[in-house]
């Protein structure tokens, strides 16, 4: 049987990441002063910088339901048997109700939806992973149920420049965004069981992170876990201060480096920098595959 992998663009630190093997994926969007740009086609995160340095107005929305449905139509017309497709966190997005719904009413044993509760490195950690699994031949009930193992073993976290960004999406509300702003503080924010929750309130990004490493180091050891430290236009110092006592302290395994995707980077806003930890894929690093 003829299995295809494929996620949407939330997981993608570069649209190259799978230049050497076949999954396919399908690009989110953001919406920049009510035009609509895909996620690595018709925008770069160079270009999402400049416009939300310049104040634009950023949305993102899900895909017309007809967009989905062409989707899998297309790749099943090109002879796979079967398709398992990673969404975005469900509670982050309605994508993978979408997609699931999609699957379940038009594509019945056909597709297979799977929830990642998750983004960037982590969520590209369990596309390959499922890649891996396929090529061996594992069933595809058992990729999902091995899969569910990896999400409770990950963490994430991230730092934002400022507030601006998590205001104008309405996860905070103006007033804190006003307050913290004028006094300098920015929340560290986790990723847990697929939604964002509010750890603490800092002044020092550079502190933060490096407690993060040191303190993630001691429950999760580099021999198997990869440790990817994700940016969206990070101050430069800072970003080279974190990414030297992150390599120093991983030793000898290869620290990953890469940006945060389009679709959550219009969330969080420019000057956002985080830590993320994700279980290696069969004893492989994510090094291995991008």
């Amino acid at each position: 049987m003829r299995v295809l992998v494929s996620t949407d663009s939330s997981c993608l630190v570069s649209r190259t990441v799978f230049d050497k093997c076949d999954i396919s994926v399908f690009p989110l969007n953001v919406i920049i002063d009510g035009e609509e740009f895909l996620d690595g086609v018709t925008i770069n995160q160079d270009e999402l910088k400049v416009a939300m340095r310049s104040n634009k107005v950023i949305k993102t929305s899900t895909p017309p339901l007809g967009d989905v449905i062409d989707y899998f139509e297309n790749l099943l017309a090109k002879g796979y048997d079967h398709i398992i497709h990673f969404t975005i966190s469900s509670k982050l997005s309605s994508m993978y109700e979408l997609f699931k719904n999609v699957a379940e009413q038009h594509f019945s044993g056909k597709v297979t939806v799977i929830d990642s509760f998750s983004v960037s490195t982590d969520m590209l950690s369990q596309v390959f992973f499922a890649y891996d699994e396929v090529q061996k031949g594992t069933a595809i009930e058992d990729i999902v149920k091995l899969n569910k193992e990896r999400i409770r073993n990950a963490f994430f976290m991230f730092i934002p420049e400022n507030l601006n960004a998590l205001k104008n999406g309405g996860r905070i509300s103006p007033a804190v965004a006003l307050i913290g702003n004028s006094i300098g503080i920015k929340p560290v924010i986790e990723l847990k069981n697929g939604a964002l929750e509010k750890k603490e309130m800092i002044r020092n990004t550079k502190r933060a992170l490096v407690d993060a490493v040191a303190k993630t180091l001691e429950s999760y050891p580099v021999t198997d876990f990869d440790f990817t430290i994700i940016s969206f236009d990070a101050e430069e110092r800072t970003l080279k201060y974190v990414l030297d006592f992150a390599q120093e302290n991983i030793k000898n395994s290869k620290l990953i480096t890469g940006f945060l995707p389009i679709n959550v980077c219009a969330h969080v806003g420019p000057g956002t920098i985080g830590l993320v930890v994700s279980p290696r894929i069969n004893g492989k690093s994510l090094n291995d595959f991008i």
